[in-house]
């Protein structure tokens, strides 16, 4: 494989390299003890959000070999349904970036929103699997 193999498979994948280093970036960063494990009552919602993010993860790059997602994304917003379900997905995402907001504050919130537009449900999934058990113990009594 040449440079220009190689330029081309960066550019090919630069928004999985973008998002794998964000994701390693936050995993790296975060404090808790455990990533994986809970140490809630209600452990078993990690677990869960963890086989979510990884198997969203899979497909999304699946699909990435599949089809190419700029020209998929011109399809799709050339459709009516298209344009309705992409302004259904970023108003679902308020509901995420708000709970990132009132649980880690605006420094958390801001850190979090260009990888929440960009990525939608992969950066939502991954923020709810990384901070499981402190949501928990934030939104319950």
């Amino acid at each position: 494989m040449d440079m220009k193999d190689i330029m081309r498979l960066l550019k090919k994948n630069f928004l999985w390299i973008l998002f794998m280093g964000f994701a390693f970036l936050a995993i790296d960063t975060k404090k808790d003890a455990s990533i994986f494990i809970s140490q809630s009552s209600y452990s078993f919602g990690k677990y869960i959000a963890w086989m979510l993010f990884f198997s969203f993860l899979g497909y999304s790059i699946y699909c990435s070999t599949e089809e190419n997602f700029f020209k998929s994304l011109k399809r799709i917003n050339e459709m009516f349904w298209g344009w309705q379900i992409v302004i259904d997905l970023y108003i679902g995402l308020l509901l995420p970036l708000i709970i990132i907001y009132l649980h880690g504050g605006v420094f958390i919130f801001l850190l979090w929103l260009i990888p929440v537009l960009m990525y939608a449900n992969l950066a939502t999934l991954l923020y709810i699997a990384l901070n499981y058990d402190s949501l928990v113990a934030h939104f319950t009594i």
